[in-house]
């Protein structure tokens, strides 16, 4: 999710206080290290302003030792640890600063946002709702603690604080953006396209909301809409690999199996490796009919992660298209072992049976197959081919006829074979 930008550091605040401690250490000489308080802050702030966390860190540490009650050197000293990425000892200073004063805005703000950073918003959202309260008006922190809210799982406290920001600002594309994030989340994806494109009107730079608007769409059904917007955040994000993974299969789904293989072939030269990409580049490999890089990445897929019948079913599929019957056979078995339901496997090893012309045993698998509901008209073919090649003339003749009933141009090539076949068989019988 889109940040709004880095934590605040509130130099005119480290200014007050080191006129308040310069004050202070004179009004009591004899705390350690006191004279030397108003040269360390002085220090800090010149740090600061030059963003030399380390020093700023170094000079502050040495403060709160030396005036453990000043809050606003603790608040500093957070955000210069921050700025060191030290969030841990950040947390312990900002926190230092709201048990000296509940009511310190800006300590309150930075330390939500700093806990939600972490992935802690659950104990963010007390400083986040404070700050929210301090500052009823400031946009900031009524838009972090939507998004603590959101992330906590209270979806509708957090749409209904989204909404007061908005009122606020109405030109936030960030929030527009969090809201249309929390709609999808939700699944109401007609408002979530709503806000996603209200973002994107709003910042045209905001290329996370087409992505948004392409995960709403998808969700309403609308693939073709939601192909558009993944390839316009594509455009901007093309290393983002598991969005262009997804990209192609829906092209897949679509039939558009060539940018499907370019999409697929992007993501195998960065990422070989990635789940089930192997297999979907056989997949569409074989849709190409590019048979050889299909049985190559078939055969990868199944040494790379546990295979299921499906994909012994589409390796053997391959294989019959490039004449490996044997090999065929083999992995139609293998597909039925794991699957005895599966009619593609079954009709695949039927097949295999068929072409390497073991009639015997292809026929019961046939005659199985062409009883189950809406048989493929081919089957009754390769059927009454294998009972012609057997000379079972009657049976022959059956299932030509069957075929030319069901088939009626969907196989113009052995509709013609099965005719004279039938004007053929008819005349034997007639004898």
């Amino acid at each position: 999710m889109r940040t709004a930008g880095p934590l605040l550091c509130l130099l005119c605040l480290l200014q007050s206080v080191t006129l308040n401690a310069i004050g202070a250490s004179q009004a009591n000489p004899s705390q350690t290290h006191d004279a030397d308080v108003p040269k360390l802050l002085h220090t800090a702030q010149d740090a600061l302003s030059k963003n030399d966390f380390a020093v700023a860190a170094e000079a502050l540490k040495q403060v709160v030792a030396a005036r453990p009650t000043l809050t606003a050197a603790w608040f500093n000293l957070g955000f210069a640890y921050t700025g060191l990425h030290q969030q841990d000892q950040a947390v312990t200073a900002y926190r230092k600063a709201v048990e000296l004063d509940p009511n310190l805005f800006e300590a309150r703000l930075n330390l939500g946002i700093l806990l939600t950073q972490m992935n802690n918003p659950q104990a963010a959202l007390e400083h986040l709702e404070k700050a929210a309260t301090l500052k009823p008006d400031h946009v900031r922190a009524q838009l972090y603690y939507g998004r603590a809210l959101a992330l906590t799982g209270q979806l509708e406290h957090a749409e209904k604080q989204y909404q007061t920001v908005l009122h606020l600002d109405p030109k936030l594309a960030g929030t527009q953006y969090d809201l249309g994030q929390l709609y999808l989340e939700q699944k109401r994806y007609q408002e979530a396209v709503g806000s996603f494109q209200k973002a994107a009107e709003l910042d045209p730079a905001l290329s996370q909301a087409q992505l948004g608007m392409a995960l709403a769409m998808e969700g309403l059904k609308d693939e073709a809409n939601a192909v558009t917007h993944f390839e316009q955040y594509l455009a901007a994000h093309p290393d983002d690999l598991e969005t262009r993974f997804h990209l192609a299969r829906l092209y897949l789904e679509q039939g558009k199996s060539a940018q499907a293989y370019d999409g697929l072939q992007t993501v195998y030269r960065a990422k070989p490796e990635t789940p089930g990409l192997a297999a979907a580049l056989g997949d569409v490999s074989a849709l190409l009919k590019k048979y050889p890089e299909s049985e190559k990445f078939y055969r990868q897929a199944l040494l790379s992660a546990p295979a299921g019948p499906d994909l012994h079913r589409a390796l053997g599929q391959t294989l019959l298209e490039e004449d490996k019957l044997q090999d065929a056979e083999a992995e139609f078995r293998t597909a039925l072992a794991g699957n005895t339901r599966s009619r593609e496997a079954a009709q695949g090893l039927a097949t295999s049976l068929y072409l390497q012309k073991r009639y015997q045993e292809a026929i019961p698998m046939l005659e199985a197959l062409v009883r189950a509901p809406n048989p493929s008209p081919i089957l009754f073919f390769a059927l009454a081919s294998s009972y012609d090649n057997l000379h079972v003339i009657k049976k022959a003749l059956e299932n030509y006829e069957l075929f030319l009933q069901l088939s009626k141009g969907q196989s113009p090539d052995h509709e013609w074979q099965a005719t004279q076949r039938v004007k053929l068989l008819r005349h034997q019988l007639q004898k």
